[in-house]
């Protein structure tokens, strides 16, 4: 009799334990995002990259004034050679020729270091935007908030799991 109590209790103890994993399952609120529209979509994001277009435009600029002067200065040369010795021609080409690789290293360098700044401040924007996110899935109760992207990593999602309009709303706010 004992026994038989013992597997009883065993028996219900296991579906009382089964139902409990069962509801908590169906409980899991779950969508996603797209992550493109996402970040696309912060304001902060779009005044970073306008920031940083500006700043793009006003060093091509630079750089092509800097460009300019240069040629007008092998226009000169060329015009003037003729009239050179040969010493001063060769010191000439040297120094047009100095000139011209310290013009493309400068113009790489702020190239990359626009470049890197960019980067770092996206950087910065994505870490925001995923705690963000985070927040407004705390606050609104979700197990799970997934992103997707243009490499489709959610190949299939029911109709309403989609979040991003909402997600982007919050963000912005």
């Amino acid at each position: 009799m004992n026994i038989l109590k013992s597997i009883n209790f065993k028996y219900g103890l296991l579906i009382g334990i089964m139902s409990f994993i069962f509801t908590s399952c169906d409980q899991e609120k779950t969508a996603y995002v797209n992550n493109t529209e996402l970040i696309q979509a912060y304001e902060k994001m779009k005044s970073a990259k306008a920031e940083f277009e500006q700043r793009n435009e006003k060093l091509s600029q630079e750089l092509d004034s800097i460009a300019l002067d240069f040629q007008s200065q092998i226009q000169s040369y060329q015009q003037n050679a003729d009239k050179m010795r040969i010493e001063e021609r060769e010191k000439e080409e040297d120094r047009l020729i100095a000139l011209r690789q310290k013009i493309e290293k400068e113009q790489q360098q702020k190239s990359q270091k626009l470049e890197r700044e960019s980067q770092d401040a996206a950087d910065v924007l994505v870490k925001e935007v995923r705690k963000k996110v985070e927040k407004y899935g705390e606050e609104n109760g979700y197990t799970y908030i997934f992103g997707s992207n243009d490499s489709a990593n959610i190949l299939y999602a029911k109709r309403g799991k989609d979040i991003t309009l909402e997600v982007i709303e919050y963000i912005n706010e």
